[in-house]
């Protein structure tokens, strides 16, 4: 694989006036290949903010070395680096009325010289971002009036024009709706699969990451970065050990975090059927432990849509899961 970015005993943190630089976690040594598609991801207050800062040269380095293209990044000039990655923030542009197509365009202006005019190329470029990130519809569109999930688009939409072989996004699903987080995690996979575009996010949603991200790179105060696929870091209880706190681990066979239970009793019940599983997902929500029928008298049937409640000898049947918690909280 072509290697484009390569980080090798980076130090990254802040000046002290009079004291050496605060230095935020051991040295990092990682690189991004072409068509990665990687998750920055760790506790609030790990750095990544700061790593994002460094890497796109808006902070400098205590020590170590940043190097694009066997290059060290400050050897290359700002226009130089306008070609080499593009950046898409939370923030939003200060012209909310701008139409679409504009805020895109800006995508260009690194190339088109003094009076920023876009030429033939340019216009093309930006056509072609549109429609690869699906918005050409909204290029008319006043960027106010979309949702939030469409302004990402054009955010994106505008680092693709500007063609760069490396994209770092920071929380680009912030503020989006789960569907519109699928949505987003998929155009990315598609731009770093399909047209080879190195892609680097950050992101606090960690079972996003785990079912999108080609790789991980795991962050911690004081901690080493490491970087791993996730299914490996999940295994070698990285996962855990980076983010579980006190009574907060993280459970392999549900691929969640969850709390120590502290349950209210036992219920049995067969999981065998995409409904049992969620009867028995209700039941956990409500601080139930679900066992094996045979291990108690207390024990939950389906019956079609129906549920029945074994208690002893005593049958009683429920429409709906809802109406079967009540029951069982009377009897617990």
């Amino acid at each position: 694989m072509n290697k484009l970015l390569e980080i090798q005993a980076l130090e990254i943190g802040y000046a002290q006036k009079g004291k050496r630089p605060l230095s935020l976690l051991p040295p990092i040594s990682v690189n991004l290949c072409e068509g990665d598609f990687v998750a920055l991801s760790g506790p609030n207050g790990a750095g990544k903010t700061t790593l994002f800062r460094t890497l796109t040269a808006a902070l400098p380095p205590i020590s170590g070395c940043i190097s694009f293209l066997g290059k060290p990044l400050q050897d290359y000039s700002a226009k130089e680096k306008a070609s080499l990655f593009s950046i898409v923030l939370t923030e939003r542009p200060d012209d909310f009325f701008m139409k679409v197509f504009d805020i895109v365009a800006a995508g260009r202006y690194p190339f088109t010289g003094w009076y920023a005019k876009l030429d033939k190329k340019d216009v093309a470029m930006i056509e072609e971002s549109l429609e690869r990130v699906a918005i050409q519809d909204l290029a008319q569109r006043a960027f106010v009036s979309l949702s939030d999930g469409e302004k990402q688009k054009v955010m994106i939409a505008k680092a693709l024009a500007q063609n760069t072989p490396v994209i770092f996004l920071d929380e680009p699903t912030a503020f989006l709706d789960f569907p519109s987080k699928l949505e987003l995690m998929h155009l990315l996979q598609k731009l770093a699969h399909e047209d080879q575009k190195t892609i680097l996010f950050s992101s606090h949603d960690l079972e996003l990451m785990l079912r999108s991200a080609d790789k991980m790179w795991l962050m911690a105060k004081n901690q080493p970065l490491i970087s791993g696929i996730p299914e490996d870091l999940v295994l070698s209880d990285a996962i855990n050990n980076y983010f579980g706190r006190n009574n907060l681990s993280f459970d392999l066979n549900s691929g969640h975090f969850m709390e120590q239970p502290q349950y209210h009793g036992k219920i049995g019940l067969n999981i065998h059927s995409v409904e049992a599983k969620w009867v028995a997902h209700a039941l956990q929500r409500k601080g139930y432990q679900v066992i094996e029928p045979q291990n108690t008298n207390i024990f939950v049937e389906l019956q079609g849509h129906q549920y029945e409640l074994r208690t002893n000898d005593r049958i009683q049947t429920y429409q709906s899961i809802e109406k079967l918690l009540y029951a069982i909280h009377k009897i617990h």
